[in-house]
């Protein structure tokens, strides 16, 4: 056998695994090639500048754990508890208790072999508190254009793949919100529903002392992102700023904080919103409106809730919801308001979901994906649209709430299929927009009524919405709101590649510009 023989025989080398940030970076690998785009300037973007992981730990607090009936029915003469303080009993969405302050301090505690008997008839397992220790991460991916900027998110499924895929979308989320930052993302691997209020401050505060020296108001400005909210932002700006002689020109340190603390108005709602312009946008540009439209959205959260509110109150219409709990559907149309009502605003709603909801029937999950709808808002995690998935949607449009919701192949079925795209690196921008009008007002000392917020997040939304729209059709054109000409790359693309060729072009000017640092 000939030598050039035994070569063709050989096993070619197995391609490397598929990992969600190898994934998320198809799009800008292809829409790199179709600008030509600066070898170096892509081996600058094609991973973080820094990976950072640690750990931050806490002690917890005694718990409540509910035992099964069977084990409970060796206790039947076990006596009540008197409860001293109720409001110290703190019950979390799986059914265990968190014991804060003095509940049951002084009371008539009946404890045996471990166990008690509460005023609601229930057996528990009395379980000390231990000292727990929790993963955390940061990302910091480009900052070519301005510092790092990126969510914090707590959630039970994060790892240093995710996070660097998100950290990735930051950048191209920035450039093409025409905002001066770059790109970041991190948080904690941990499923905050499992965890009292006092134990979600404490793990919050010890991460942000680990955090403290990675980050600053001109270095790396970190924001709200699935599981944290403003209070969360409230407790880190606290940590990192607490004892410092200038300690008010550091509340551009974190942005979605409360308009009380020099948070900005219109930042609760600003992803949501920002959503909304771009879907007016797009049946504006079909000469249609809002009114009559039809959606199913996927998530309730923040992103998802105040999407649903704003486009009901323009004329749409939620026919299904679905979140981490259930799925609901109502073909004559959600009550958004009551939904809201019920899942935030209910007590006995300790998972603040929309499963139970009394306007809406219970569905499965599976079928949300086959309601006939105008549109789709998937606003909850990644990955959740597959090509199995892409294949039965019975919509028109996708407008991206979450981050990367859409894989790569079912944005080919997508494409195939003819159903329209919004993507997340311009649909979801509004979050990252209001950011930056947050961090802006934090330096001059100024606060911007929700109207100017709401104006300037409009044009901005809209302005390059269009960019990418006309990048897509290969229509390079000026008009009063916006110019697209130098974009356009000689062909129509999909609107994905379109917004990444905005990116891409606004990040390489930078580079090519200011040169490389020696």
């Amino acid at each position: 056998m000939s030598e050039s023989e035994i070569v063709h025989m050989r096993v070619p080398p197995p391609q490397p695994k598929k990992t969600v940030f190898t994934e998320a970076m198809e799009i800008f690998h292809r829409a790199a090639d179709l600008i030509g785009l600066d070898k170096r300037v892509r081996l600058e973007l094609e991973e973080p500048d820094y990976e950072h992981i640690f750990y931050v730990s806490t002690k917890l607090k005694d718990r409540l754990v509910p035992i099964p009936a069977e084990e409970a029915a060796k206790f039947s003469d076990l006596p009540v508890t008197q409860v001293r303080d109720a409001a110290g009993l703190e019950m979390l969405a799986d059914g265990k208790i968190i014991l804060n302050g003095r509940a049951l301090l002084g009371s008539d505690v009946a404890i045996r072999r471990g166990h008690l008997r509460l005023p609601n008839g229930n057996v528990y397992q009395l379980v000390p508190g231990e000292s727990a220790r929790f993963k955390a991460y940061r990302v910091q991916h480009n900052q070519a254009r301005g510092p790092y900027k990126g969510g914090i998110r707590y959630h039970r499924e994060v790892s240093l793949d995710l996070f660097k895929a998100l950290a990735a979308e930051m950048t191209w989320k920035t450039a093409i919100a025409e905002v001066p930052f770059g790109g970041g993302k991190g948080g904690i691997q941990i499923d905050p529903r499992q965890y009292g209020r006092e134990e979600m401050q404490a793990i919050t505060l010890r991460f942000m002392y680990r955090l403290k020296a990675l980050i600053g108001t001109n270095i790396d400005i970190p924001a709200p992102d699935v599981g944290t909210n403003g209070e969360i932002m409230a407790l880190m700006y606290r940590q990192y700023s607490d004892g410092e002689r200038e300690r008010h020109n550091m509340r551009g340190i974190v942005t979605g904080k409360d308009t009380r603390i020099g948070g900005s108005e219109g930042r609760v709602k600003a992803t949501g919103q920002g959503l909304v312009y771009c879907v007016e946008d797009y049946f504006a540009e079909k000469g249609e409106s809002l009114r009559g439209k039809s959606f199913i959205l996927q998530g309730f959260g923040d992103v998802g809730s105040n999407a649903a509110e704003i486009l009901t109150s323009m004329g749409a219409r939620l026919l299904a919801v679905n979140d981490a709990d259930g799925t609901i559907y109502n073909g004559d149309g959600i009550d958004v308001p009551a939904l809201l009502k019920y899942v935030y605003e209910n007590p006995a709603n300790l998972k603040k979901s929309v499963l139970g909801f009394q306007g809406a029937q219970k569905i499965e999950k599976k079928d949300l994906w086959e309601v006939q709808a105008d549109m789709l808002v998937p606003a909850a995690l990644g990955g959740e649209i597959t090509g199995e998935i892409a294949e039965k949607l019975k919509v028109k449009l996708i407008a991206e709430g979450a981050n990367g919701p859409t894989s790569p192949e079912a944005d080919r079925v997508l494409q195939r299929r003819g159903i329209d795209m919004i993507p997340d690196i311009i649909a979801n921008a509004g979050g990252v927009t209001v950011s930056y009008y947050e961090w802006i007002q934090n330096k001059r000392m100024e606060a911007w009524s929700e109207a100017d917020v709401n104006q300037k997040l409009e044009l901005a939304m809209k302005r390059n919405y269009r960019i990418i729209r006309d990048i897509s059709k290969n229509a390079g054109r000026r008009t009063d709101l916006h110019d697209s000409r130098r974009f356009t790359v000689g062909k129509e693309v999909g609107s994905r590649e379109a917004a990444m060729v905005l990116a891409l072009k606004r990040i390489e000017a930078h580079y090519l510009l200011e040169g490389f640092s020696q």
